[in-house]
């Protein structure tokens, strides 16, 4: 899956994504089966799915209060009870999210930043024909995904130096509330490298509209039987959603 064309992985993500809000529970028990071989084929460590399942359990709580807890219409809501069609629907709402993230989140672990931007750029190159813009927009996401690493590997940096300062907290909230405000800080950071990069660009010569998305290899076997793949997984969750 590491050496696949960013390009098949970035389609077939969205594909498979859009997929999931259309397919029954048979699709679902399908994706699943196929995300834990995709996870064990890319031989992926488990620990990377560790934030994920705390994210899901908090939605799951949400999903499970906001849907299983009914009352009557024109009652209060404490006069409401817990309803076993709600906790379904709730199941059946965050199984699909938690899919959608757990291919997300494969798909980020098996593609380098830049091969993450190449490939979602290659898709925004028909809508360069309706405004040059669109290039702009490629281009600066390539870039901004090119800076994450360097991004990701500051903010270990400044962990690092708090926690040998012993100023980091031991509490789980407040761990949580520091990375929490890290996070706007580092993304604004790595948009402004990329903003300063891309005038960089226009100086040297770069004119809006001509940016085009680089193709990193040829398109090998590999690609084809990966595209194949997606197709048919496509079209079994649309053939097990109409049942």
């Amino acid at each position: 899956m590491h050496q696949l064309d960013p390009r098949v992985k970035v389609g077939g993500l969205a594909f498979l994504s859009l997929l999931m809000t259309m397919t029954g529970w048979q699709g679902l028990a399908l994706t699943s089966v196929a995300l834990l071989g995709l996870m064990i084929a890319s031989r992926t460590p488990l620990k990377i799915y560790r934030m994920l399942i705390v994210v899901l359990v908090w939605m799951g709580l949400f999903y499970g209060l906001a849907a299983g807890w009914v009352w009557p219409e024109n009652g209060a809501v404490w006069e409401g009870h817990w309803s076993r069609d709600g906790f379904v629907q709730a199941g059946d709402m965050l199984w699909r999210i938690a899919l959608v993230f757990g291919l997300t989140r494969l798909y980020t672990a098996v593609t380098m930043p830049l091969e993450q931007g190449m490939g979602i750029a290659f898709f925004f190159n028909p809508l360069i024909r309706i405004t040059p813009k669109a290039a702009d927009f490629a281009l600066m996401l390539t870039l901004t995904l090119r800076f994450i690493p360097l991004i990701v590997e500051e903010a270990a940096l400044i962990w690092k130096v708090r926690l040998l300062k012993s100023e980091w907290p031991h509490s789980r909230v407040k761990q949580s509330r520091e990375v929490i405000q890290l996070i706007v800080p580092l993304i604004l950071l790595s948009l402004k490298r990329a903003e300063e990069l891309a005038e960089n660009l226009m100086c040297r010569g770069y004119g809006s509209g001509t940016y085009h998305t680089l193709i990193l290899h040829e398109r090998t076997s590999e690609d084809l039987v990966g595209v194949l793949a997606v197709g048919v997984w496509g079209v079994l969750l649309l053939i097990l959603g109409l049942n």
